[in-house]
């Protein structure tokens, strides 16, 4: 929701940029260029707009990751994190390895366990309150701005009618369907005279009327009024103001686009006096801007979804200069091409989305996890690594203290307690497999290789990839699994954190509890995996199609680490890829 929130911002920001460089260049192409091509452009901004599909990432070439906020999480028992909590934790640490040095094995259990697991269903909203604060303040905003323009038009729509009645004069109902026929217009609008209206207007999208006013014209008068509105029927105006209407209760908060929908109807009735006077001559293109000086001096009495003859006295001006210039400008549809494929190749090219921050917590609980299975003594000949057992407490992380090793001249990297020298007996180890050299990155092979990571095939998404028995709802299977954590994700690497999830279906508690630390797996090959070469143990990502998704990333599957051998992980939050 974060993700495409940003987009919807992105695209008004691209919008914005749009409009105000689309009204930049017309102040220099208004003498040589009709307004048709700007109000082909208004259309097609407001129709992406209204149908905002997401681009994906990957196809973006400048791709902007907002670092996100980490959350304060809370522990079963409502303690938050702080740094006092975190620095007595650290310090029972301390205690705890200075014991282990003294000979003696210290209970986990006289360690404070703060945080070696916390409810997710105790974890405040942080960032994702605020994600909900903006889309209630969008929709709310949506709503009341919506109620006001949809309660206008009713109001409107409610008054033309009351005041209306039908044509009684038979020579002009008769002139007007000549005209409709002139002009093959199948289907007219019916005419009604309104005592309240200074000029006539078009309203009425499901059902038009031509409203007429009470005075009187002469007939080469009424009938250029009666083309204008015809000509505005004809052209599908007034849904060409609905979708400008929408656009602007929908995105309520851009001013652009608001400037937008004036600058729109204003080339509505630009066009259509062009379309009316095109093959007008001089004569007629005096009567007819005598006609808009002698509605537009007079108040407008309705608004609303509507088109009418006259306009305001700032454009009157303009509008009499076009009319005399009708049908000798050019249509500019070269100008529209360019700009609607600027707006969209802006969009397509541009990506947002959020970074989440790696959660620090997870080196305290790794620490405690740790402790649990340290053995202080050292043994003479190295041992092979543990393989994980049921109890998850007890189960090595991979970056766990290790164990004195063979053949080792230099200290790890790492701040690990070391044996004394008389406690070390030198073994005879011809296995490499056995004397591992790697660092933690696990970024070299046995022959000090660097490995070189490639450019990922397949979009691997931030988030939670839960273990398919996680998504089947039966009873008991659904109450515990894996969880896969992703963060970070580049274009050649993700960081990964796999946890144990657990439901207490009496309670009503969800735990998660570490059992992987974060750790970095780069992509290998042709793209498509990804391993993770360390210490203790190499993992191998792969990511089966198995939603038709590809290269959507929705299911991961994970080899060399026992606990979540075979399963395969499942991700139904990609935007597009959605189920249940």
């Amino acid at each position: 929701m974060e993700d495409y929130l940003l987009y919807i911002l992105k695209l008004n920001i691209l919008a914005a940029i749009m409009i105000l460089l689309i009204l930049g260049v017309s102040i220099f192409l208004n003498k040589k260029y009709s307004v048709w091509w700007r109000s082909i452009l208004w259309l097609g901004i407001s129709v992406i707009l209204l149908l905002p599909v997401r681009i994906p990432d990957s196809w973006s070439v400048i791709h902007i990751r907002i670092p996100q906020i980490a959350d304060t999480r809370e522990d079963t028992s409502g303690n938050k994190e702080n740094p006092s909590v975190i620095k007595k934790e650290k310090e029972s640490e301390a205690q705890l390895n200075e014991s282990n040095e003294s000979g003696g094995k210290t209970a986990v259990q006289n360690l404070p366990t703060e945080r070696q697991s916390y409810s997710t269903g105790s974890r405040p909203a942080g960032a994702g309150s605020a994600v909900s604060v903006l889309s209630f303040l969008w929709l709310a905003g949506v709503t009341v701005y919506g109620a006001y323009r949809i309660l206008g038009s009713y109001v409107v729509q409610r008054e033309l009618k009351r005041w209306s009645m039908p044509v009684r004069d038979k020579s002009l109902e008769m002139d007007y369907q000549r005209l409709c026929k002139e002009m093959k217009v199948k289907h007219p609008p019916k005419l009604r005279m309104n005592a309240k209206l200074t000029t006539p207007l078009l309203s009425g999208v499901v059902r038009p009327y031509i409203y007429l006013p009470s005075d009187q014209f002469t007939k080469k008068e009424l009938e250029l009024l009666l083309r204008h509105e015809v000509s505005h029927y004809q052209h599908r105006d007034l849904w060409y103001k609905l979708i400008l209407q929408l656009v602007c209760m929908v995105y309520w908060f851009n001013p652009a686009l608001h400037l937008m929908k004036r600058k729109a109807e204003q080339d509505l009735e630009f066009l259509c006096d062009e379309r009316v006077m095109k093959n007008g001559v001089h004569e007629e293109r005096m009567q007819y801007n005598y006609l808009l000086a002698q509605t537009a001096v007079r108040s407008r009495s309705f608004y609303g979804l509507s088109t009418g003859f006259n306009g305001n006295l700032a454009n009157l001006k303009k509008r009499m200069v076009n009319i005399m210039k009708a049908g000798k400008k050019k249509k500019g549809a070269v100008l529209t091409v360019c700009f609607l494929g600027l707006f969209v190749c802006a969009n397509v090219m541009t990506g947002c989305s959020t970074k989440k921050p790696q959660d620090t917590s997870v080196n305290s609980v790794a620490s405690v996890s740790d402790s649990d299975v340290e053995e202080p003594s050292v043994s003479a000949t190295p041992e092979a690594t543990p393989e994980p057992t049921e109890a998850l407490t007890t189960e090595p992380l991979p970056t766990a203290t290790p164990t004195p090793e063979p053949e080792k001249t230099q200290p790890d990297t790492e701040d690990v307690q070391q044996p004394s020298d008389t406690e070390i007996t030198e073994p005879e180890n011809d296995d490499p497999d056995e004397n591992p050299s790697d660092s933690d990155t696990g970024e070299t092979d046995e022959n000090e290789e660097t490995i070189e990571p490639v450019k990922a095939k397949v979009n691997v998404y931030e988030g939670e990839y839960n273990q398919s028995n996680l998504y089947s709802g039966a009873p008991g299977t659904a109450n515990e699994g894996y969880i896969v954590k992703v963060t970070n994700v580049t274009d050649t690497s993700f960081d990964f954190t796999i946890y144990l999830y657990t439901f207490d279906p009496d309670t009503s508690i969800q735990n998660e509890d570490l059992v992987f630390k974060t750790h970095t797996a780069v992509f290998i090959d042709d793209g498509t995996k990804a391993i993770y070469d360390g210490i203790d143990y190499d993992l191998t990502f792969t990511f089966p199609d198995y939603h038709s998704a590809y290269p959507e990333a929705t299911d991961m599957e994970i080899s060399g680490y026992a606990p979540v051998e075979g399963e395969t992980f499942m991700n139904n939050q990609i935007p597009g890829h959605g189920f249940s």
